[in-house]
């Protein structure tokens, strides 16, 4: 669908213009409202056409219905220091759209907040399988497989990373991931994320780390 969107271009681009394959590709409207729904975790909304969204006009807060397929985010995502937040809100609601198109439901995208008290239901939605289907085809919207390797042989000059264990990189590397993930608009754990879905990080050992990086151990700087 992105490489649809985007058409026959010489070089691939560096990042997804998520606003023009929501509104221009999808044909979806876009709006921004400040919520004023109970939980402060939902930050955007994709409308069925009859389910109702708690919004603030003024100092008032009103029930409005948005037409079917209309995208409403929160209005504080506007702000530049919000641009990764914002983006992957859009790919989400986008991601809804594209799967749910058989049964067209308003949903919500909804960040959980760690300190908040939910019901049985509103954990159910949070965790659901429906719910990490939708943002994995999101972060695949955002970080197409083509875009990141371009992205990865541009500025790192390589086809993978080295990543030791789990999540540890060199400080030269991080600050690569980091500097790769501001060029594509997404956050840091979400582009390292996309690294390894992809395969394109090279598995070491810890061990291999704390000799070769930190210097301790046999065979380390010291001993």
């Amino acid at each position: 669908m992105v490489r649809q969107y985007l058409g026959k271009q010489r070089e691939p681009p560096l990042r997804v213009d998520m606003d023009g394959f929501l509104t221009g590709y999808l044909c979806l409207p876009l709006e921004y409202h400040s919520f004023a729904e109970d939980d402060l975790g939902k930050i955007g909304f994709i409308s069925d056409g009859a389910t109702p969204l708690l919004i603030l006009l003024g100092r008032r807060t009103v029930e409005r219905v948005f037409p079917k397929g209309t995208v409403v985010l929160e209005k504080s995502l506007q702000s530049e220091n919000e641009e990764g937040r914002r983006r992957f809100t859009l790919a989400h609601e986008a991601s809804h759209y594209i799967m749910d198109r058989t049964v067209a439901l308003a949903s919500f995208r909804r960040e959980q907040d760690k300190g908040g008290a939910y019901g049985p239901g509103e954990l159910r939605e949070l965790l659901s399988v429906q719910e990490a289907k939708v943002d994995r085809l999101a972060a695949a919207l955002l970080m197409p497989a083509y875009i990141v390797r371009n992205v990865l042989g541009q500025y790192a000059g390589a086809e993978a990373i080295s990543l030791y264990g789990d999540n540890l990189l060199r400080l030269e590397d991080k600050l690569l991931v980091q500097k790769m993930a501001c060029v594509m608009g997404v956050s840091y754990t979400a582009f390292l994320i996309r690294l390894k879905e992809l395969r394109l990080v090279e598995r070491r050992e810890v061990s291999e780390y704390i000799t070769r990086e930190i210097g301790l151990g046999n065979g380390g700087m010291h001993q």
